[in-house]
Parts: C-alpha cells; sequence; structure tokens
C-alpha cells in the first residue's frame, strides 16, 4: 500500500475547448477525486488537480475519455515559456 499524501497533484493538459464542460462534469461526478479549473479557454489549457490517493482513478477517466476530447499532457512552464503555442 502506497502512502496517501496530503496535497493536491496539479496536472496540466491540453483540450478540445469545447469539450471542457463535459470533462469538468465527468470529474464532478467522481465527488471529491479532482478539480478541474480553466487556464485558457481558447487554446483548451486546464489544470486538473488530483486529490490525494486519487491518482489512479483519475488516470483510468483521462485514459477512458481523453482520446474523444483530443486531451493530451502539457508541461505548464513550456506552455507559458513558448508564449502560450502548445504544439497544436
Amino acid at each position: 500500500m502506497h502512502p496517501i499524501g496530503d496535497r493536491c497533484t496539479a496536472r496540466y493538459f491540453i483540450i478540445d475547448p469545447y469539450q471542457i464542460h463535459y470533462l469538468r462534469f465527468i470529474l464532478e461526478a467522481y465527488e471529491g477525486i479532482g478539480v478541474l479549473s480553466t487556464i485558457d479557454r481558447n487554446m483548451g489549457l486546464v489544470e486538473i488537480d488530483v486529490a490525494p490517493g486519487c491518482e489512479e482513478d483519475i488516470e483510468l477517466i483521462l485514459r477512458s475519455e481523453g482520446k474523444s476530447m483530443n486531451l493530451r499532457p502539457v508541461d505548464l512552464n513550456e506552455v507559458l515559456r513558448s508564449g502560450g503555442d502548445a504544439g497544436a
């Protein structure tokens, strides 16, 4: 058994902007596992704060739904350095 931390883990993604609400509703349906925040709605840049101990659950959801939403992980620092060009 892995020890559970006491802080959320922030993960960043680019998603089809029209799918942001859909992913938010999916995460809200799994109450307490994570929170989605929109950083830049035009480019589809979002942050998911994953609750401690829920990393595997979030990963399963993202793997299952990600392809249909054009979801891909990004390094926030690289996106900010490039002026918002996430390599789309």
